[in-house]
């Protein structure tokens, strides 16, 4: 294509994208966001807003605000950290902030404003990228660009866009991956593969996998539906495969290892449930939110002589594979990693789909006449059939704005073609493109307005709602801006909502995360060593100490902020320092040191059948370390007081660990009796299952403490059941579920009274302490010649540290924080991140675009 043509196609794409996203533009007008109210607002805006941020201030590995730590480039690569798009939207951002074209991009508003944006000048892209490879297919133009608009413009792409945005940057890739092959087995160049796959593994490693099934199908099916007598061997073909795929790999390794890393570092329960073959969960003809088929497609495999050419012999077979993945829960399964069945990967349907329907167009003219009638009358059948049966069983639904339009498409595509039967003209072929791209745009604003918009809540996302006390509202500002940071890392317990990731909107240090990728030592620091209940039951995030004083006063969290309208327990030694009309701020008067040095040293396995209160105190009186490193034997000094209570049953029965309540709520009543002075807080640990494998999400309280539980169906429990609650101390404990039976087991009660945390409020040794970004800077002097430094750093692969410029090993203490062993007198200690396995990484992706270029130089010569 010339510069003239390229630029005709740019310009239709654009218009045609932006049409496509109409209903959200003219939405945007009215305050309302293209961002779901779920992920959208708890992830994908915040996780915009805080990458801007630390790439402005050129932070791309690691940041203290990500939860309690962590890192950028590994643990956020699942979303937006090495995304081709993000960057690019990064740059013009910045770009333009510098100029001052662009205002405010650390403001949420700004990045809900942009989502619309961004995602119609990707889809752009998308059909740009498309169209030029259908026309290496030998596709006419309009054809082309008619199949790039069904795939591009399908309606699994604004589900991505508007839910989950970086899903959508998986539409990119596809289209070239399927071109590298093509080059590869028509021309012998492997240069367009090498690209495709490393672009793939640079932006999103799940995505790959996915992509990668996707491109070996269609290797696979090249290998027997070969278009020309010229294409090479298939012997040929796997030769040039390996080498490129390896190159590929090489060069994307340093974004893809640490990644993958990052993953597997990751803690989520196995999902165990049965997972079917097939399930007819949807109608694909007019009503899916996944995948719609055209009309044109269904006329054209009605057509005998197209099989005959291989292109479309070929799409169709892809088409018609896809469309049985599309009903087979157990290959969801295995696109997602052979996990829960999910359906992202249905935009390959779309993609072969549009492919086929282009390359049919392209072949109209030579399709019998016969072969043209018999399309017809099936493809009216099928369509009237199944919309009036549909009418029938499901009338809301087939009466509804998307599946009116497929309809009034059916019948459209039918009566065109109809026309010509007896007719050769072009103009009424090409006439019918253009009134298919004006059907499918306006399937796509349908699309929006009933499943995203209304069904799918994406009117909740309105500027009001980014600005309420749900969200940021300047109340909870006011008084955040006022913390005066004395620590080098105070931390404040707030978040709006349950929303975990309140302090990347806010931008404060904070005591919660929520993302697919965390740190799985930190997660069983939560879930297992500590027991520590985040007051609501959910894999893939972790907030706050449970109100646990000591882990407060451990891991620098000076501040709590408390909603007057749901107010939640203080822990103890906080005190009132502030307040507003709707909010007050309390600060930690027992705050511990940031950097903090001991000689005595707990072995994490003798520890391990101590009460969660012991192992408290054993952080706080030494450190938690690995069995070789341990110098001292941990004494207890709190007692299990649970026999010395009696416990009543309320509202049903408790019997040998059964729990039968048979009022709406009811449970247990533990009767301490009454109550020392010294005596403040209470532990309570206990095992809790519901029996009921059906039963949904349910509340639990003890006294005033409250958390809710998962449903055993959930693909999000935890399958964590063993507890530990902490609540002032009073003379009746009382726990309470819904009407239900459960299994309540392995009562404990220890009882708290600070004696060994105020013990530890100590002058600590003179420290320099210095964090920037990825760097830790600890100079001291050992008087008392201590043997270990502790950090309430999360312990994750990719930390090195020097002592005294010495590179010495990285201790992971109290189960997965940072500390390093120290020498007699000064120390200089140096701590220092980067992603798992970057060095090397990068010198292999170095490596491979050097060998690329020698292979292309000796190619060529």
């Amino acid at each position: 294509m010339n510069l003239k043509k390229v630029l005709i196609l740019v310009s239709l794409s654009l218009g045609v994208a932006f049409l496509a996203h109409g209903f959200f533009l003219y939405q945007l007008v009215n305050g309302q966001f293209m961002v779901g109210p779920n992920d959208g607002t708890a992830q994908m805006l915040p996780f915009k807003q805080f990458l801007y941020s630390q790439f402005s201030q050129g932070n791309f590995f690691y940041s203290h605000q990500f939860g309690l730590g962590g890192g950028i480039f590994s643990q956020l690569a699942y979303y937006f950290s090495t995304s081709t798009v993000f960057f690019l939207t990064f740059l013009v951002v910045f770009i333009g902030e510098w100029v001052h074209l662009v205002q405010n991009p650390d403001d949420i508003l700004f990045w809900a404003n942009a989502a619309v944006l961004v995602n119609s000048l990707r889809l752009t892209l998308v059909i740009v990228i498309t169209t030029f490879v259908l026309r290496y297919f030998k596709i006419a133009f309009p054809f082309a660009f008619l199949g790039a608009v069904l795939y591009g413009a399908s309606v699994m792409y604004f589900r991505h866009a508007s839910f989950w945005e970086f899903f959508a940057d998986a539409y990119l890739w596809l289209p070239l991956l399927v071109f590298g092959v093509e080059k590869i087995i028509r021309e012998k160049k492997p240069w367009w593969f090498i690209f495709a796959v490393a672009l793939s593994i640079i932006n999103n490693f799940y995505f790959a996998y996915m992509n990668f099934i996707f491109i070996g199908i269609y290797a696979i099916l090249r290998f027997f539906i070969k278009f020309s007598k010229e294409e090479v061997s298939i012997k040929h073909q796997l030769y040039t495969y390996i080498p490129a795929t390896t190159l590929g790999f090489f060069i994307g390794s340093f974004a893809f290892v640490p990644a993958v890393y990052g993953f597997l570092n990751n803690q989520r329960p196995p999902f165990e449930q049965s997972i079917e073959w097939f399930d007819f969960h949807d109608e694909i003809f007019f009503t899916s939110r996944y995948l719609l088929i055209p009309a044109l497609f269904i006329l054209f495999i009605c057509c005998k002589s197209l099989f005959r050419y291989k292109p479309f012999l070929l799409f169709s077979l892809l088409s018609c594979l896809f469309i049985l993945f599309h009903y087979s829960p157990m290959i969801g399964s295995i696109f997602n990693g052979f996990s829960a069945p999910q359906y992202r990967f249905q935009y390959m349907g779309s993609f072969a789909l549009a492919a086929t329907v282009a390359i049919g167009l392209s072949r109209f003219w030579h399709i019998p006449k016969k072969e043209k009638v018999l399309a017809i009358g099936v493809t009216a059948t099928v369509y009237i059939g199944l919309f009036i049966s549909g009418l029938i069983t499901d009338r809301n639904a087939f009466l509804s704005i998307q599946a009116l339009t497929l309809f009034g498409t059916a019948m459209v595509t039918v009566l065109i073609i109809a026309l010509l039967l007896n007719s050769r003209r072009k103009s009424l072929l090409y006439g019918l493109v253009g009134i298919m791209l004006v059907l499918h745009i306006g399937l796509t604003n349908a699309y929006q307005k009933e499943w995203l918009y209304e069904q799918g809540d994406l009117q909740a996302t309105s500027a009001e709602f980014l600005q309420s006390h749900a969200y940021d509202h300047p109340l909870q500002m006011d008084l955040l801006t006022h913390v005066e940071e004395d620590a080098p890392l105070s931390r404040i317990e707030w978040v709006a909502d349950f929303r975990n990731n309140t302090p990347l909107v806010q931008d404060f240090n904070g005591v919660s995360a929520y993302s697919s990728v965390l740190n799985s030592q930190l997660l069983f620091f939560y879930y297992t060593d500590l027991e520590i209940d985040m007051n609501r039951e959910s894999v893939s995030r972790y907030s706050g100490f449970g109100d646990r004083a000591n882990l407060h006063s451990l891991y620098q969290v000076s501040h709590k902020l408390i909603d007057k309208e749901d107010p939640a327990p203080v822990p103890y030694g906080f005190t009132e320092v502030s307040e507003n009309e709707r909010y007050h701020l309390f600060e930690n008067e027992q705050l511990l040191p940031f950097a903090r040095t001991t000689s005595t040293l707990y072995g994490r396995e003798q520890l391990s059948s101590y009460s969660v209160l012991d192992k408290e105190h054993a952080m706080l009186t030494g450190a938690i370390v690995d069995e070789e490193l341990a110098n001292e034997a941990f004494r207890s000094t709190v007692q299990n007081r649970i026999d010395d209570t009696s416990i009543t049953a309320i509202g049903g029965a408790y019997h040998d660990g059964q729990l039968t309540v048979t009022d709406e709520i009811g449970g247990i009543d533990i009767e301490v009796g009454e109550r020392q002075d010294d005596e403040v807080d209470d532990y309570l640990s206990f095992y809790l299952l519901n029996n009921s494998e059906t039963a949904p999400l349910f509340p639990l309280t003890v006294n005033e403490f409250e958390t809710d539980r998962k449903s055993r169906k959930s693909i999000y429990k935890t399958d964590i059941n063993h507890l530990t609650v902490r609540v002032e101390a009073s003379e009746t404990i009382s726990l309470r579920v819904p009407q239900g039976e459960y299994t309540l087991t392995e009562l404990a009660l220890y009882t708290e009274n600070y004696d060994i945390l105020q013990a530890q409020q100590r002058e600590s040794t003179d420290m320099q302490i210095d964090l920037d970004g990825r760097h830790i800077k600890i100079d001291m002097n050992n008087e008392e010649n201590d043997q270990l430094l502790m950090l309430p750093v999360p312990h994750e692969k990719g930390w090195e540290v020097k002592r005294n410029g010495q590179t010495v090993d990285v201790e992971k203490v109290n189960y997965a924080f940072l500390g390093v062993k120290l020498e007699e007198g000064e120390n200089e200690i140096r701590f220092s991140y980067l992603p798992p396995f970057f060095k090397p990484t990068l010198l292999l992706a170095i490596a491979g675009f050097l060998l690329t270029f020698i292979w292309m130089y000796a190619r060529r010569k």
